[in-house]
């Protein structure tokens, strides 16, 4: 765990550890008379979790707030529930219902995860529904000298909010500018199916630029202005922009040559591979592909520009 700058009003970041890995999944302590966790990581890594906030002296929290639903950021919220019988879990209105009743967001991750789910996510517990605290874009949870704002981010998602802390200007942008490790410094987009949209995704990280933010704080993995290439918050957006610009490129033109998804991925692997090995080595490289599947960004793409094809139809 590390301890930002007072310019971040002391926001610590949880390493979830996940799968192992470090500095990939993080979660995120944010204080003022009352205490929020930001994120939750799967079920499968909370005792760091746990331990993260024992090392912070934070028995309990008042708010878990998650950005979206996927396991990765919210898989532990409904066992963290049942530990902290007062808590309340914020999250997107149309995420809500899938954390009361987890049964068809857990069946929709099996298709793609198969065996690997109980290693990777450790199962899920529903939420309470009273304990639900549903977020509309542009509302508030307030933790007492500090608050932070609901900011409706789709493309990743429907259910995306980033969350904006009024206090210091601190964004936490979960997915929505997509993964920026602090020790490669490249962004790398995530787009998963089934409800990846290109257009959504740019509109929201704009707007998200144009919140002009101090800080942003992506869950893969901390801020975008630590380690190395540090980069503003704008120049963050600039980046994410670009690459789900050259991804969706890549996509495309490996559409162009084929209409499988196995020959479309290893397109793409072959086009990204050369984009990163011309900077980075091949550790940084082996890293930053720990993040994001290729073939699951890729079909995410390919659903997306089937749905734009046939809308326009012939």
């Amino acid at each position: 765990m590390q301890s930002e700058s007072a310019s971040s009003a002391d926001i610590l970041t949880i390493d979830t550890g996940m799968r192992g890995d470090k500095a990939i999944t993080g979660a995120f302590i944010v204080r003022g008379e009352k205490t929020a966790l930001v994120e939750t990581g799967p079920k499968a890594t909370i005792d760091n979790v746990l331990s993260g906030l024992a090392e912070a002296d934070v028995e309990s929290v008042d708010w878990i707030v998650v950005t979206h639903i996927h396991l990765d950021h919210a898989g532990a919220a409904g066992t963290l529930a049942r530990r902290w019988p007062g808590v309340k879990v914020a999250v997107h209105e149309l995420g809500a219902p899938h954390l009361t009743d987890p049964s068809k967001l857990w069946a929709s991750a099996r298709r793609i995860y198969g065996d690997a789910m109980e290693e990777l996510w450790g199962g899920i517990d529903p939420v309470p529904r009273d304990r639900i605290s549903v977020l509309s874009d542009g509302g508030v949870i307030d933790l007492g000298g500090r608050t932070l704002r609901a900011v409706e981010t789709p493309g990743h998602a429907r259910h995306h909010h980033a969350l904006l802390d009024e206090s210091t200007g601190a964004l936490f942008a979960g997915d929505a500018l997509g993964v920026r490790l602090p020790d490669v410094g490249i962004n790398r987009p995530a787009t998963p199916p089934p409800e990846f949209d290109f257009a959504q995704a740019v509109g929201s990280i704009k707007r998200i630029r144009d919140l002009d933010a101090q800080s942003v704080w992506l869950t893969h993995f901390g801020p975008s202005d630590r380690g190395t290439n540090p980069v503003t918050p704008a120049e963050a957006c600039d980046e994410a922009i670009e690459s789900l610009s050259r991804w969706d490129d890549w996509v495309r033109a490996g559409l162009r040559r084929s209409r499988e998804p196995e020959a479309v991925t290893r397109f793409v692997v072959e086009r990204s591979r050369e984009a990163l090995e011309s900077s980075l080595g091949p550790s940084e490289v082996d890293r930053l592909e720990l993040t994001t599947s290729y073939s699951m960004n890729v079909s995410g793409y390919m659903r997306a520009i089937d749905k734009i094809d046939k809308a326009e139809g012939p």
